[in-house]
């Protein structure tokens, strides 16, 4: 009898071992259970500000290399080769003191400035055409007279001046006799042309957005862009109201 209650004694101080055990477990998981998940997520934060950071060190290195100088007259030129608005005011000046420059009357101007509002970006399909988005045009028209040697060095030249353009249609009527007038040959050509011109992101994007170079072709093409002959423009100096016409806002 006396080995049996022993037994049942040690039965019960087992069973309530296990009993302890279970709970101090079941403590265990309650317990360490949020601090073990806040250790993990505290360890995958540290990993990514890690990366963070070390793509931000290498970007501060490439931006630290950088020619201030430099990039300040690139963009400067490039406002004025490839601008960020209708470059109305800019386009006629050009023009103007170009065909002055060889000797050529100008006149004779026709545009269509497209909307006068602010240019809202549309996306395209792939099926619609030609443009990348968020690039503009400005048709532009206009007739030169002169030499017909003169006119063709001017139409040499008007590719590669500021700010940038496309000649799309020449026409050419000629105002001299050419069978008895053989030293100059005075024609007025009607001269229909493309200026382009894009607005600037409206944002630069994310600090940790990685700094992107220009490869050799971007750099060849900018180099040729920087190239360009440029004019400075004759804007009104007494007040007639806004300078460029074509320009949005009040």
């Amino acid at each position: 009898m006396v080995g049996k209650q022993t037994s049942l004694s040690g039965f019960l101080k087992e069973k309530q071992l296990w009993i302890l055990g279970g709970l101090g477990l079941v403590l265990l998981v309650v317990v360490l259970g949020p601090v073990s998940t806040k250790l993990r997520e505290r360890l995958v934060t540290k990993k990514k500000l890690t990366t963070d950071l070390r793509k931000l060190k290498t970007k501060l290195d490439v931006l630290s290399g950088i020619d201030l100088i430099l990039i300040d007259e690139r963009v400067k030129k490039m406002e004025t080769v490839f601008p960020s608005k209708k470059p109305v005011v800019e386009l006629i000046s050009t023009l103007s003191q170009l065909s002055g420059r060889h000797g050529l009357s100008f006149g004779g101007v026709s545009l269509k400035p497209g909307s006068l509002e602010e240019e809202v970006k549309t996306k395209k399909s792939k099926k619609q055409a030609t443009t990348p988005v968020g690039l503009y045009d400005l048709k532009f028209g206009f007739q030169v007279g002169g030499d017909f040697d003169d006119i063709l060095a001017f139409m040499s030249d008007l590719e590669n001046i500021a700010p940038l353009m496309k000649v799309e249609e020449v026409g050419l009527s000629i105002k001299t006799n050419p069978l008895f007038e053989r030293e100059l040959t005075m024609v007025v050509a009607d001269i229909s042309v493309a200026a382009f011109y894009q607005p600037p992101p409206k944002s630069l994007g994310a600090v940790s957005k990685p700094v992107e170079l220009l490869s050799r072709e971007d750099e060849a093409v900018l180099n040729q862009l920087v190239n360009f002959k440029t004019f400075e423009a004759v804007f009104p100096v007494a007040p007639t109201g806004k300078v460029d016409l074509f320009e949005s806002g009040p």
